[in-house]
């Protein structure tokens, strides 16, 4: 189903590796830095979605189930056997729904400014993007769109880079991801997770704010929370370096791989 999907895999080992799952309104591209950051230490797979970055164009919403099937073809064609996957903002709901419906190979979920599911002010604002863009084009968001995710983030060439990737989008397919997300659900999911859960939201996050993952702690009761002070709603790609080593320590932790000793542990906030 998905051998069709752009992805890049890096590292040799495959009993282990982390599944990346970027965020709504970009590419695996917002994986370079993180992935940088842990090469020689597990492998990863980083994919385009559906619609997104050099994958095909789906031209309708495609649902979370349909995501996750992507992801377990993806998994399972790169021969990999074991794996935590790491969702990003509302790319974490299609990470939750993964979990949930694929448990034999899952060791860790991880979820960064996360939500359980568009609230009904978010479903009316990306309904409302969605015609805006097939109106007027990608460029009518700009630069309010990227500034309000990039929050007390320095104007840097990070920033640049995600604005031009962001305004290069094909407009049709980003208005598609629109309305899926403001369909999408993963509570039920979330309810079924029963694998080692972070949860990481950004101090400086407007859009997915820290009561988005409360919710989903509700649901994963026993899931960690550690909260990045100097990150808005990009942690992968804002602070790579600092999510890395959190990474390492968790899956340390929790005994999913060796912990680096180079990996610091982070600090937690209950």
């Amino acid at each position: 189903m998905s051998s069709d999907l752009n992805h890049i895999v890096t590292g040799a080992d495959r009993d282990f590796a982390l599944l990346l799952v970027h965020p709504l309104g970009s590419d695996l591209t917002v994986w370079d830095d993180f992935v940088a950051a842990l090469v020689g230490r597990v492998t990863t797979l980083a994919y385009d979605q559906r619609g997104a970055g050099r994958s095909p164009i789906p031209g309708r919403p495609v649902d979370l189930a349909e995501h996750a099937a992507d992801l377990e073809a993806l998994r399972a064609g790169s021969g990999i056997r074991n794996v935590a996957v790491i969702g990003c903002a509302i790319g974490a709901m299609t990470a939750a729904t993964y979990a949930a419906q694929y448990p034999a190979h899952i060791q860790a979920l991880i979820l960064t400014n996360p939500t359980p599911c568009s609230t009904p002010q978010a479903r009316a604002m990306l309904t409302e993007r969605a015609a805006k863009v097939r109106r007027e084009g990608v460029a009518s968001l700009l630069p309010g769109a990227v500034e309000r995710a990039f929050l007390e983030m320095p104007k840097d060439v990070r920033y640049d880079h995600y604005m031009k990737r962001f305004s290069e989008q094909d407009p049709d397919a980003y208005a598609e991801a629109l309305i899926a997300a403001a369909e999408a659900d993963a509570s039920g999911a979330l309810r079924a997770v029963r694998c080692p859960t972070l949860l990481v939201p950004g101090r400086h996050d407007v859009l997915l704010p820290m009561e988005r993952t409360e919710a989903v702690a509700a649901l994963v009761p026993d899931a960690e929370i550690v909260v990045l002070e100097d990150a808005a709603h990009f942690i992968p790609y804002q602070q790579p370096a600092e999510f890395a080593a959190l990474v390492l320590d968790f899956l340390g932790r929790h005994g999913v791989m060796r912990q680096s000793a180079n990996s610091p542990a982070p600090e937690r906030h209950a």
